[in-house]
């Protein structure tokens, strides 16, 4: 059975990810500095010059920062598409514009210096962070297939589940929490196992539109219910009640995902389907 390439990342000597990119918000400190003192003498060139480094550096680095989140979540996925916008290159670009602007319109260095500085800022960012990653993970798919059908359908149920998560920590109900956390434990599972085999995508596909999408939905219902004071006892175990019949049927599906037969899939989603719009919330 064909697989996708897993990416396995060595953790040695890698430091936190919290702290990617904390150098490129240091490096316009000194113009800061430059900045403050330009003020106190009035010198308005030297203010707009110094500002408008300053606001090229920061936003620099901020789009940096959002390449790196990227990377990150494109490296620790098993498939994934390569990001369309370059975001480390854009950052890169314009970390070498401020570079250049800064030595030659706001400290006056020669033309020479300037460019030469601004190529060490180009290459040193390259040399540091790296290249945008620019080819797509994917792993041999059968006919029928498509490779981008296994990431929007994978990527969808993994923001549901940060919405999920979000929502149980607003709930703030330790038995809530329970079932929750075992079902995103176990859809976890799931959105793993066709990310190893993108071929039994066929098999989930119903599974994640409507376990996961009606979990969601109830969930987001039941908290907005639960801020508004609209939530009472019989409600809360009704709730409760259908938590724990999701996180069963999820767990005997997930056991199921590599039998042949999907008719069992099918009826068990039609079953749960009916009783969740027979128990209101």
């Amino acid at each position: 059975m064909a697989q996708a390439k897993r990416y396995k990342p060595n953790q040695n000597g890698k430091k936190p990810f919290f702290l990617k990119g904390v150098l490129l918000y240091l490096l316009p400190l000194p113009i800061l500095w430059t900045l403050f003192f330009s003020l106190l003498n009035g010198n308005f060139r030297l203010i707009i010059m110094n500002g408008i480094a300053f606001a090229m550096f920061l936003l620099g680095a901020s789009i940096a920062r959002r390449g790196f989140l990227i990377e990150k979540e494109y490296k620790n996925s098993i498939l994934a598409k390569a990001p369309k916008i370059k975001y480390k290159s854009i950052a890169s670009i314009i970390i070498t514009i401020a570079t250049f602007f800064t030595s030659y319109f706001a400290t006056a260095n020669g033309l020479f210096l300037s460019i030469l500085l601004a190529l060490v800022a180009f290459v040193g960012f390259y040399l540091y962070y790296g290249l945008d990653p620019r080819v797509d993970k994917v792993g041999e798919l059968n006919i029928g297939v498509r490779a981008e059908d296994v990431i929007e359908i994978t990527s969808t149920a993994k923001k549901r589940i940060r919405t999920i998560k979000k929502l149980s920590s607003d709930i703030n109900d330790n038995e809530v929490d329970m079932h929750l956390t075992s079902i995103i434990t176990e859809t976890e599972g799931i959105i793993k196992a066709i990310e190893e085999n993108p071929n039994d995508l066929s098999r989930a596909r119903k599974f994640f539109n409507v376990y996961l999408h009606r979990t969601e939905a109830i969930t987001d219902e039941y908290a907005q219910n639960l801020k508004n004071k609209n939530i009472d006892k019989q409600m809360r175990v009704n709730y409760i009640h259908l938590l724990e019949t999701v996180e069963k049927t999820i767990h005997q599906q997930k056991e199921r995902l590599n039998e042949d037969d999907i008719t069992r899939l099918d009826v068990q989603i039609e079953a749960l389907t009916k009783q969740i719009k027979n128990e209101g919330v």
